[in-house]
């Protein structure tokens, strides 16, 4: 077993001891409130209910506050704990070598040569700002881009060398 495993597991434990223990505060909280209430409906006398109120209250909103703290800690390290696995993951993905997944090698210019991208509407040029940066395109020549109707990009204007008009 390694550290990282140990860790993560003696993480997760904490956190379900965590949520246990904001479940037991807010319990703790809500009793004390119900003897307060219990205590103050059992004296006539308004002067009597106060402390009661007051006491049976003020430590169950306490126990209540301190309870949904320890709620919100607990979602806050089980995020940040799914988070860190999630990058190491990813770390370990790109030290190998599949920084593009799928075991895809990234296009050369000389692959790109007379081939256009094609957008939604429009079709352009392997380098335009438009498409750079996107995962999934599609490579098109010319003449299979015009088939699909699609018109030349007006901010890079693929080449007419590379582009044979009908």
């Amino acid at each position: 077993m390694d550290a990282n495993h140990l860790q993560s597991r003696l993480r997760s434990g904490f956190g379900k001891f965590g949520g246990r223990l904001a479940v037991i505060l807010m319990a703790i909280g809500f009793i004390a409130i119900a003897f307060g209430w219990n205590g103050a409906s059992s004296d006539p006398r308004s002067a009597a209910q106060f402390p009661y109120l007051i006491s049976g209250g003020l430590i169950g909103i306490a126990f209540i506050i301190i309870g949904s703290a320890l709620f919100v800690i607990q979602a806050y390290r089980e995020e940040r704990m799914r988070l860190e696995n999630k990058l190491d993951e990813l770390i370990s993905v790109v030290s190998k070598g599949g920084g593009l997944g799928g075991g895809r090698t990234a296009p050369t210019p000389a692959d790109l040569a007379g081939l256009v991208v094609a957008g939604s509407a429009s079709y352009h040029a392997p380098g335009c700002r438009l498409v750079d940066g996107r995962e999934e395109v599609d490579y098109l020549t010319p003449e299979e881009a015009r088939a699909r109707f699609l018109q030349a990009c007006r901010v890079c204007q693929p080449e007419p060398s590379n582009v044979s008009v009908r």
